[in-house]
């Protein structure tokens, strides 16, 4: 396990909560998203929502739901060794229960799969580093005066994959599941089980809209079902075609 120094003991926002992670700016960004946008929380739940969590970084919105409904039942998923040691230390940090990590990414079969982990943007971490040319070159833009090149320095990983129907099979019902895979959005969604879908009353992705990817999320969700909407995502520049869609089941 990567061990966590004190000095990564961090204080986010005016509510000044505590959390260890391993880049501020990175951090702060999530806070803003989380807590002040309430990006993913746009849905009711019932008081004791079990939530799925693909993509749960760093625990910030692991920490976020907790706090809106203290007795749900969370299962994050991080596939990032070190990444996930800081979601395991900031579960213990606030005195987390009913949340367990899996280290394993989501995809739509059963691999051990290569994986860019960037140390300085871990948030942005991901099985397609191609798309992520387009953030570079819009940030670059966007802030000529700042090392981009090093903030995208790469650290090349091998991570199993496993499909999300293995562990929905365990839960009888989802109120809400999160993702956020950085471009792994559809495989996520293809590896649950047909019989499983009526088990899931909402979703919220973030999705950037890259090779028709957007049109497809939203075909496949309605096939199941759901009725969505789609919202530009309020931090990230629109040149970067980033967006939150959140489907509701019989809406």
């Amino acid at each position: 396990m990567d061990i966590v120094r004190a000095n990564d003991l961090l204080v986010l926002g005016d509510e000044e909560l505590k959390l260890y992670a391993p880049v501020e700016h990175e951090a702060n960004f999530q806070y803003q998203e989380i807590f002040e946008h309430e990006c993913y929380d746009q849905f009711s739940l019932s008081e004791r929502p079990t939530i799925v969590d693909v993509g749960a970084n760093i625990g910030l919105f692991t920490v976020f739901a907790k706090r809106q409904w203290p007795s749900a039942s969370i299962l994050a998923f991080e596939p990032v060794p070190r990444t996930a040691d800081y979601l395991c230390r900031n579960i213990e940090l606030h005195g987390l229960t009913g949340v367990r990590v899996v280290r394993e990414a989501i995809g739509e079969r059963v691999e051990d799969t290569s994986f860019v982990h960037y140390p300085n943007m871990p948030g942005n971490s991901t099985r397609y580093p191609e798309d992520k040319e387009l953030q570079v070159s819009v940030v670059r833009q966007r802030h000529p005066d700042w090392d981009v090149t090093a903030q995208y320095e790469p650290e090349y990983l091998t991570v199993p994959v496993r499909r999300l129907e293995s562990y929905l099979s365990g839960l009888a019902h989802i109120d809400l599941m999160k993702v956020d895979v950085e471009g792994a959005e559809l495989e996520v969604l293809r590896g649950i089980a047909d019989d499983q879908w009526d088990r899931i009353d909402n979703v919220v992705m973030e999705v950037q809209d890259l090779h028709g990817r957007m049109a497809e999320i939203r075909e496949l969700l309605e096939a199941r079902g759901f009725r969505c909407e789609i919202q530009p995502s309020p931090m990230v520049y629109p040149e970067i075609l980033t967006y939150l869609l959140l489907a509701q089941r019989g809406a």
